[in-house]
């Protein structure tokens, strides 16, 4: 038996048990993350191992030459659903408004994601599971559509440094340290709050290129803590997956990092080693959530900033038209002015 028809077999293995005794739920993979940390990584993982990822996986790029591993329907609503909340990914308000995600438009995005879930999970017997950054801060509506469907969540948490993330992140989006920290920071202690109450395998993404073999155990660990697989099918597959040419930005930095950032990697960096979530990522996840509101304020500040500075690029952008136009005006009027007075001169001209 192959290591898919493993998970496979297992999966069946719990579904007879759910039909004759208490029903189980059913489990999918899902994979967090900030953007740039190793999220396709883990991804292509787990798709080596015999997780079933889908077919309507977004292509490979020059960002991502081995792959995003990630579904196009799953990525496209986020991008409604950022959209309808004002936002995107790259700068994401500090908290949404209550209970965002009922808000109609967004819910009938639910209901679309939900049915698309609802169909992949019918389409394979496999382990079903999904990868996007942007998952991790729109857990809560993805935990009414886990609730709905009757399906226990898998976490896994790819973390990594940074600095790198920060350095990945100027090259393909041009963003500034300062932004990518922010980033960074939210996107991990969003993604800890909503899934405290779950079992979640943290792996560091630089530990993939010098112990690869334990971060795998850790993914294995985490999809089923029965699963039995051998060393060598994981070797296979980390050797599948896992190359030294993935490893664009050295992890060794000279930027100074916030204290609360700095502190926060090298816990989840601990917990990636230890296989588990120190009690201090907890503290800080509910000093977070408490300075929220307190945070707000500053925040509804900078918007306020923000939006005069756009009404008076707007305003500059319609001067500099109406300049432009009048210019062209201008052109225009001394052309026709000259053409004229070049036509009076040949008539008088041919009078005489």
């Amino acid at each position: 038996m192959g290591f898919p028809d493993v998970l496979t077999a297992r999966h069946e293995d719990r579904v007879s048990l759910s039909q004759t005794h208490l029903p189980t739920k059913r489990p999918v993979v899902v994979i967090l993350g900030m953007h740039r940390s190793g999220t396709s990584l883990v991804a292509n993982f787990v798709h080596a191992i015999g997780v079933d990822l889908g077919n309507d996986l977004m292509p490979a790029n020059e960002w991502n030459a081995a792959g995003y591993w990630e579904s196009r329907k799953i990525w496209e609503a986020h991008e409604k659903i950022l959209k309808e909340l004002n936002c995107d990914w790259h700068n994401p308000p500090l908290s949404l408004p209550a209970n965002w995600w009922r808000k109609p438009a967004i819910q009938e995005l639910k209901n679309g994601l939900l049915e698309f879930v609802r169909s992949e999970c019918k389409r394979t017997e496999k382990l079903w599971g999904f990868k996007d950054p942007r998952t991790a801060i729109l857990l809560p509506l993805w935990r009414e559509i886990f609730d709905e469907l009757q399906l226990k969540p898998l976490y896994i948490l790819s973390v990594r440094h940074p600095g790198s993330v920060a350095a990945s992140l100027a090259r393909r989006d041009r963003l500034g340290l300062a932004n990518s920290q922010a980033l960074w920071l939210k996107t991990y202690l969003d993604a800890l709050t909503q899934t405290r109450h779950n079992q979640v395998g943290v792996v560091d993404y630089d530990r993939w290129f010098g112990s690869g073999m334990e971060q795998a155990r850790t993914v294995i660990e985490s999809l089923s803590p029965h699963q039995s697989i051998s060393e060598e099918q994981i070797a296979d597959a980390v050797n599948q997956t896992i190359h030294s040419g993935l490893r664009h930005h050295s992890s060794e930095h000279n930027e100074r990092f916030l204290p609360i950032v700095e502190r926060s990697y090298s816990l989840l960096k601990q917990a990636a080693v230890d296989g588990k979530v120190p009690d201090e990522i907890w503290n800080l996840t509910e000093t977070f959530e408490k300075t929220k509101d307190i945070l707000s304020i500053w925040e509804d500040l900078v918007a306020e900033r923000d939006a005069i500075i756009t009404e008076r690029d707007q305003q500059m952008d319609w001067c500099k038209k109406k300049y432009r136009i009048y210019r062209k005006f201008l052109y225009y009027s001394y052309a026709v002015f000259l053409i004229l007075v070049i036509v009076y001169f040949a008539s008088s001209f041919v009078l005489k």
